[in-house]
């Protein structure tokens, strides 16, 4: 009898090892699909209002566009006329108007109101200078606007449509390829080619607080609920920029290498809460979690190219989520992707998580009893009697009866 108790120790044991782990992956699949043009749009990136309605799309030869989030098949006419390359863009944190970045030192200015495109300023304020990143302040009173070798200014509208400009001194000499700013900290962070990741405070003053030599590509601080901004690198390096109000001092950056992830990264986007994805060439993604400082698998290009072949040979140029786990993609030819989870996944996770409620309250009970009856003679016996063979109950009778003897002696 005790070798079978120790078979059913032993089996609540196994029954532990195989509960299956709820923190594995998110993938999601790919559905409905919106073509924004018959001619390639050269989209370079996709901003998304403070409320998660509109998304302003720019790009190659001076192209803008609006669509709405959720249903990108509406779209509203800009109209630009010059041809410079728009790089990136930002929207006011008040939502009535963006500033959209570009070669030659273009700055333009959206109003929501009647949806107009105008220059901000003249193209002489920041010379022929590649602007690639532009980032409100938490307070919408300045925008940071960065380019090529290290520029940095603060801008803001002026009186006649001109627009004040002031350079942002301790700059470093390469690319600057992200700015985004806290939205809750008047804290802005920079990312930068070579220079590493630069804070900007509230008195506009930049610290270069580590990360040199990395080739980073972008940075992002997905939500006001935690203190901290993610950096990405080309070379798969991901930064947790846990900010101070403390000062940029007292900011403290890791970076952790991520394995086992084929391709390139590109850009970081926001989905949900505090979870960013990180845009992989060729077409792909990964889910960054900032409390858990993890990175999931999200969409491997091998199921991109099983959905459509010509979509998997795009460059991503931008995501929002509009659920959870939910949104779209777009790329830069112009075409929008939608994605959720999938629903034989979610079948599975549901089945996962019953087996899950069930299982570990029964092994515990298990290794419970299992232990009792091991450290209890008189236990031991009556489950003998109960469950017992019938071999089994007569030695464990004249055990018994062996042991009221010897005490009645």
């Amino acid at each position: 009898m005790r070798e079978r108790i120790i078979c059913v120790g032993i089996v609540a044991i196994l029954l532990m090892m195989l509960v299956p782990s709820t923190a594995a992956e998110s993938p999601i699949v790919m559905d409905e699909i919106v073509i924004l043009s018959d001619t390639d749009l050269g989209i370079e990136g996709a901003a998304i209002d403070p409320d998660g309605k509109l998304v302003l799309l720019h790009g190659a030869d001076g192209y803008v566009g609006m669509i709405l989030a959720s249903i990108p098949t509406v779209q509203v006419e800009l109209i630009w006329s010059e041809s410079q390359n728009l790089n990136d863009a930002s929207w006011h944190p008040g939502g009535g108007t963006a500033l959209i970045v570009g070669d030659d030192g273009t700055i333009l200015r959206y109003a929501k109101d009647d949806h107009s495109v105008t220059l901000a300023g003249e193209h002489l304020n920041l010379g022929q200078t590649e602007l690639t990143a532009v980032a409100w302040n938490t307070a919408g009173s300045w925008a940071y606007v960065g380019g090529d070798n290290g520029w940095l200014w603060r801008v803001r509208a002026e009186g006649g449509g001109g627009l004040e400009v002031h350079e942002i001194a301790g700059r470093g000499s390469s690319l600057i390829t992200g700015i985004e700013c806290h939205d809750e900290l008047m804290i802005c962070v920079v990312s930068s080619s070579v220079d590493g990741i630069g804070i900007i405070d509230r008195d506009h003053v930049l610290t270069w607080i580590g990360g040199v030599g990395y080739p980073w590509i972008d940075v992002i601080c997905p939500t006001n609920y935690e203190p901290t901004c993610v950096a990405t690198t080309t070379s798969k390096q991901i930064a947790l920029i846990h900010l101070s109000t403390e000062g940029a001092t007292a900011t403290e950056m890791s970076i952790n290498d991520i394995v086992g992830v084929n391709g390139r990264f590109m850009q970081l986007t926001h989905q949900d809460g505090d979870r960013s994805l990180v845009v992989i060439a060729p077409f792909g993604l990964i889910e960054h979690d900032i409390s858990k400082n993890a990175t999931y698998p999200w969409l491997d290009n091998e199921d991109a190219q099983k959905f459509d072949t010509t979509i998997s040979g795009d460059r991503i140029v931008g995501t929002w989520g509009t659920q959870q786990d939910s949104g779209w993609i777009v790329t830069s030819r112009g075409t929008l992707i939608e994605y959720h989870p999938s629903k034989e996944r979610g079948s599975i996770d549901g089945l996962l998580g019953i087996i899950i409620q069930i299982s570990i309250p029964l092994v515990i009970l298990m290794m419970i009893f299992t232990i009792a009856v091991s450290f209890s003679p008189k236990l031991q016996y009556w489950v003998t009697m109960k469950i017992g063979s019938e071999e089994e109950k007569r030695d464990a009778k004249r055990i018994n009866n062996r042991k009221t003897k010897n005490k009645k002696k």
